[in-house]
């Protein structure tokens, strides 16, 4: 009995999910155009102002439940920065690597030719950076390790307008509320003959907001 009731119920979400309109497209790819995104906190030295842009920042598959609601898996691309000032016997250089994705649920308004909506996204961020400074007459070098995992909520407010038959160009803004794990690691070193390097670790919590105003979208129905 409890499992004819459960292929009853099964049947029944999925007919409300399919069935309101045969002609609509049930997927959707999108590219992220041209993002105006939030720079990373403490990466001045590789992010000069507090927003940059990125092309061909996100990908994202969305399959639709029925012509309102969607779920949808985004991918965004790598960031993947360095820079190297140094000179002589003068070290200074670093890198930041970082990776998003976010799966989410999302409702459209309607689906006219211009059509706004709203949608949640679970995010995942993993970041790292390291910097190494140091050399010259004293000998002595200082580098900062920093390895970053966090989990959050991205509210995303948008508006598609369709161009093309299945053809789309979006505009979203995004708000990611994220919970950070941040592990440092501290060295301190001098050229010797022995090994002398001292390392401190130190490891913190604690909530971060990213704005990004403006992503540009190319969408695809089908």
């Amino acid at each position: 009995m409890r499992k004819i009731l459960l292929t009853i119920s099964l049947i029944f979400i999925l007919k409300i999910g399919y069935s309101q309109d045969s002609d609509y497209k049930k997927n959707e790819i999108s590219i992220g155009v041209i993002n105006l995104a939030e720079s990373p906190k403490n990466q001045k030295v590789l992010f000069e102002n507090s927003y940059y842009f990125v092309p061909f920042s996100t990908l994202t598959y969305k399959r639709f439940l029925n012509e309102k609601n969607a779920i949808r898996f985004s991918y965004n691309r790598p960031i993947n920065k360095s820079f190297d000032k140094s000179g002589g016997d003068w070290i200074d250089k670093g890198e930041y690597k970082e990776q998003v994705l976010k799966i989410g649920y999302e409702y459209i308004f309607n689906q006219k030719r211009l059509a706004p909506y709203i949608a949640i996204d679970l995010t995942y961020l993993k970041s790292s950076s390291s910097r190494v400074v140091g050399g010259g007459f004293t000998g002595n070098y200082n580098g900062l390790e920093t390895e970053i995992e966090s989990f959050g909520l991205t509210p995303v407010i948008g508006i598609n307008y369709k161009i093309y038959k299945n053809i789309l160009i979006g505009l979203e803004s995004n708000l990611s509320i994220m919970n950070f794990n941040e592990k440092k690691v501290l060295s301190t070193s001098q050229i010797s003959t022995e090994p002398n390097e001292i390392r401190v670790t130190a490891e913190d919590d604690y909530l971060e907001y990213i704005f990004n105003p403006i992503v540009l979208l190319v969408k695809f129905r089908f």
